[in-house]
């Protein structure tokens, strides 16, 4: 008699994601969250590009050789400002469109994604310095399955 195997198989996000309040431009973020956390953010060579939508969200990563966990500073917003009226003279020739990484989430202006990081007291402490860092407005923890939009975060 044999018996039929079967693997049920659900993909598990194995990062912990902080979503950021702040006024900051992208490389100034990076830079105060690097001293506050004691991490080196360095901008990507390449920003998230989508096609589709006609946008790309800068974004900064940190990988850490000792405890072998990567961490991801990444932009919800792409603003687009173009001309849509050639007279010069017209106080409305400009156009602005913003986009957004994760839609449903458009109040967050960054997520910082912690891969391979499940420890809870080290999120916490983690957490309590990005909020006492300067100019960072507020800061908590997202859980990834409740964004329809969570494979934008896939880098």
């Amino acid at each position: 008699m044999s018996k039929l195997l079967t693997y049920d198989f659900e993909y598990e996000h194995d990062y912990t994601l902080i979503g950021i309040h702040t006024t900051l431009e992208d490389y100034r973020a990076a830079f105060l969250l690097n001293e506050s956390l004691n991490i080196h953010l360095k901008r990507y060579k390449d920003d998230l590009d989508f096609e589709s939508k006609k946008c790309s969200f800068p974004f900064y990563e940190y990988q850490n050789k000792k405890t072998l966990n990567s961490w991801y500073l990444i932009s919800n917003k792409f603003t687009l400002t173009h001309r849509v009226n050639q007279d010069l003279n017209n106080l409305f020739a400009q156009e602005t469109k913003i986009e957004f990484l994760i839609p449903e989430k458009s109040q967050i202006d960054y997520f910082l994604k912690i891969s391979e990081q499940n420890n809870t007291e080290f999120i916490q402490k983690t957490l309590q310095k990005i909020k006492n860092t300067y100019k960072i407005i507020t800061s908590y923890i997202i859980d990834p399955y409740t964004l329809k939009s969570r494979d934008n975060l896939i880098i």
